[in-house]
């Protein structure tokens, strides 16, 4: 079998392997399967910033793992018709979803040696030559082991170039180099549950009476198993008002808070100094209870 023939038949049967392999990792439900996906794993997901003009087609299906092992995560962009990119993480990987073939390439990513390598074989005609600019011909993938992110672990990522027209080893390697953890920036809090603004807004959102509807997240932080949100709502016509929310960790998810109830009972002679019944931590207590 020819280099081509090989990529095609390989990234057919790879695609098929995860359509059936469910869809459990939407837990939160927030359209974006790596945030989704963050939730529920004890590893740091990934997100390419980069897809080579490529959109997502195929959202939240996951390689099927043994029982008690963290989902994996799949992503897929674009069309095996044409050019198809696959993203998959885990800790472990639950499979080898990258195969044989050749190195012709290694370079850094956040500090860690990623490989680069084409799907050209041993007795296939060309081997010999085989380089990375048979990456745009025969399509390959990048296998790299990701840093940890806070509380979470490494992860162990293969990113794939595939279908009839394959991306370049330059845009494959862009792909990877974008790679970015959806802990950045956030305060991991207790267990498995994340401080990022599509969490907050979605739990806001849900809350709102009908007839509201959640405008924007200007501010949040979460510290100790609480957060606060600053956020504008509005009934959809631009008669908006900022609000301030309140949330309390509880196992994977964020609850709001009744402000009245948590912040404590403000003595009428220190209005801006935190009460000692509050149940809100003192380093976010007086943005998240002494505001409007």
């Amino acid at each position: 079998m020819n280099q081509l023939k090989r990529s095609l038949v390989f990234a057919a049967t790879f695609v098929v392997a995860f359509a059936f392999a469910g869809t459990s990792a939407q837990a939160m439900g927030s359209g974006n399967i790596y945030e989704d996906l963050q939730v529920g794993v004890s590893y740091a997901v990934y997100e390419p910033n980069y897809t080579a003009g490529l959109k997502e087609r195929h959202n939240g299906a996951t390689y099927p793992c043994p029982k008690g092992t963290d989902e994996n995560v799949l992503a897929e962009y674009g069309s095996a018709k044409k050019s198809l990119l696959t993203v998959i993480e885990g800790n472990p990987l639950c499979g080898d979803p990258g195969g044989a073939g050749k190195v012709v390439k290694k370079f850094k990513v956040q500090g860690a040696t990623a490989t680069m390598i084409a799907n050209c074989y041993p007795g296939d005609k060309g081997y010999v030559s085989c380089d990375k600019s048979d990456i745009a011909t025969v399509g390959g993938y990048v296998s790299v082991t990701l840093p940890s992110q806070g509380n979470l672990k490494r992860t162990f990522a293969v990113v794939m170039a595939g279908g009839t027209k394959p991306m370049s080893a330059a845009k494959l390697e862009r792909v990877v180099k974008s790679m970015t953890p959806i802990a950045t920036n956030q305060n991991l809090i207790g267990g498995m549950v994340t401080c990022t603004q599509a969490d907050l807004g979605d739990v806001i959102q849900k809350g709102l009476p009908k007839g509201q509807v959640l405008v924007s997240v200007n501010s949040f932080t979460c510290a100790d198993g609480w957060a606060y949100a600053f956020a504008t709502t509005g009934d959809g016509k631009g008669n908006n008002i900022e609000q301030t929310f309140v949330f309390e960790a509880e196992g994977q998810f964020w609850i709001p808070k009744n402000r009245s109830q948590v912040c404590g009972t403000v003595s009428a002679n220190s209005p801006g100094a935190r009460p000692a019944d509050s149940q809100v931590p003192a380093s976010i207590w007086s943005n998240a209870c002494n505001t409007n």
